[in-house]
């Protein structure tokens, strides 16, 4: 086996070659040099072109790829949230349960216990505050649950938090109640989960540098070599700054400054303007700011134009319109872009709102503003994003879902707006550039994952399931421009990353096939075989 280092040369040859640039000559080989990719082309002329001397590595047809970006996730939270236990693996309530008690048994003395990624839903009902008293009755414990929208407290918990019966719900969160006695369920939803979370000392800055570690060996991994931090405070920038200075930030990094709507608005971009005079530099980048809409449909808290098909509410919006227009406006002068969390239609749409009115407002400019999951859009907005420059940021993973998930949506929704779901083929047709992200911890951080649930919208593994809604699957290409050259355009690491061109950064992926001889549903089967930044194997071994 070799192994690549930064100042070498080198040419990879015989590569089923995704450059993801425009469509051109058959390309099979590319030139490394001190970094950076010097020439792409075929096998012949790469190999001339190279000084005398250089390595020839022959990838025996295998697909050669640029690095994945992953357009939004929590990286460093994601490791965070489950430090003491990782429920992701549990399929069951009570599986769920032995998890926390053997947790619990683990640990000592009476802190937090935290535990991250449950399946809330598989309780049917949301569980209460007395089951988990029974398994873990002493010290509070958080369960936070796998859509990071909700949380779920013992009454030890609830204790500690300060949470009681006339205790109101904190704006733009709840707490939900029992209906007879009024006291709190234990369940915590959006604003009312994320004020939990200065209490618990696994979420501290001394954890951030060990959690970032874990973020990066598991992105390179599955091939990813830049990411999207899609919700950033003071505690996980100093982690990141800290790491690019100490040369062990091996990702391309984007950070989303998250924008809240209960503080002054102008304050906040003039704290976020210094810090990306601070601190922006190298492959860390402090130009986008974050804002949530929305909740999500699970939870009831995703904002719908017309109420949910089991309950007279709207969901929640965490902004006003017209306060949403004044803090993208004011982002976007300041040379900030837009990053909306939009689950829901209305969500959708009063994020489209927002970027035109700022274009009314602040005149003509580069602009990618994002909107975020997209789960549900009108059709009368689906013909927008092109129009605004709109980029529909993708998590694709959700769009192959399982039955019960299928059915707790048409609870939700009814049967008239199940079409309206993760309409990736109506975005392309409509012109609107897609990025792809995992949401991760939400779901896997793998893009093989998220490429084949968009092409058969059925969930990986599960072979014999319905696809959902076919009409709206999209090709390899698509998914392969959203996880590389969308994705890179969008966090602005185009010119360093997301296309094989002479100049870029060698920030590639290998994987163990050919992925265009696959058939679609078995492109989550293929493993990565290495992945290289700035020219420097950071996952597995050349061949």
């Amino acid at each position: 086996m070799t192994t690549l280092h930064s100042e070498g040369d080198c040419v990879l040859v015989n590569a089923s070659l995704y450059t993801a640039l425009p469509p051109g000559p058959c390309h099979t080989a590319v030139a490394i040099r001190n970094g950076r990719i010097a020439y792409v082309g075929d096998d012949a002329t790469v190999r001339s072109s190279a000084p005398a001397g250089s390595r020839v590595i022959d990838l025996g047809g295998r697909t050669l790829a640029p690095g994945f970006t992953d357009a939004h996730a929590h990286p460093i939270d994601g490791f965070l949230l489950a430090s003491d236990c990782d429920l992701a693996a549990a399929d069951s309530p009570s599986a769920i349960l032995a998890g926390l008690r053997a947790a619990a048994e683990q640990g000592a003395g009476d802190r937090w216990l935290m535990g991250g990624n449950a399946n809330l839903q598989l309780f049917g009902a949301y569980p209460t505050r007395q089951m988990l008293d029974a398994v873990v009755p002493h010290r509070p414990v958080l369960v936070i649950g796998q859509d990071v929208h909700s949380g779920w407290l013992n009454t030890a918990g609830l204790k500690a938090a300060g949470i009681r019966a006339d205790t109101p719900d904190p704006a733009g969160g709840a707490y939900e109640r029992d209906a007879a006695t009024g006291e709190p369920t234990g369940i915590v939803h959006e604003a009312g989960l994320y004020r939990l979370f200065p209490l618990l000392p696994q979420m501290g800055a001394d954890n951030v540098a060990r959690a970032l570690d874990k973020a990066q060996a598991l992105a390179h991994s599955f091939g990813i070599t830049g990411w999207f931090d899609a919700l950033v405070g003071e505690r996980l920038l100093d982690g990141y700054v800290k790491a690019r200075d100490a040369c062990t930030l091996n990702v391309q990094a984007s950070l989303g400054l998250l924008a809240s709507p209960h503080a002054p608005l102008v304050p906040q971009i003039e704290r976020f303007r210094r810090w990306r005079a601070d601190y922006e530099g190298g492959n860390l980048r402090l130009h986008t700011v974050k804002i949530f809409i929305d909740g999500v449909l699970e939870s009831r808290t995703a904002a719908l134009l017309e109420p949910y098909a089991d309950v007279d509410s709207l969901g929640v919006h965490h902004w006003e319109p017209a306060q949403l227009r004044e803090i993208a406006a004011l982002a976007d002068c300041a040379g900030f872009d837009l990053h909306f969390h939009t689950l829901g239609d209305r969500a959708v749409r009063m994020a489209l709102d927002a970027i035109e009115h700022v274009i009314r407002v602040n005149g003509v400019r580069d602009r990618r503003p994002q909107l975020a999951h997209v789960q549900l859009i009108h059709p009368d907005d689906v013909i927008r994003f092109r129009r605004l420059g709109a980029i529909a940021n993708i998590q694709a993973t959700w769009s192959g879902v399982p039955p019960y998930l299928l059915e707790l949506y048409r609870q939700l929704l009814g049967d008239a707006r199940m079409a309206r779901n993760y309409v990736f083929r109506s975005l392309q047709n409509a012109g609107a550039l897609l990025s792809a992200g995992s949401d991760w911890p939400v779901s896997t951080m793998n893009p093989l994952v998220a490429i084949q649930s968009a092409m058969t919208r059925t969930p990986p593994g599960v072979p014999d399931s319905e696809a959902w809604l076919p009409l709206e699957s999209v090709e390899l290409p698509t998914m392969l421009d959203a996880y590389t050259r969308n994705a890179a355009w969008s966090l602005r690491f185009d010119g360093r990353a997301g296309t094989l061109s002479p100049g870029s950064d060698a920030s590639l992926v290998i994987l163990d096939r050919d992925l265009f001889a696959a058939a679609p549903a078995g492109i989550a089967a293929a493993q990565v075989q290495a992945t290289l930044f700035c020219g420097r194997v950071v996952h597995g071994e050349l061949p």
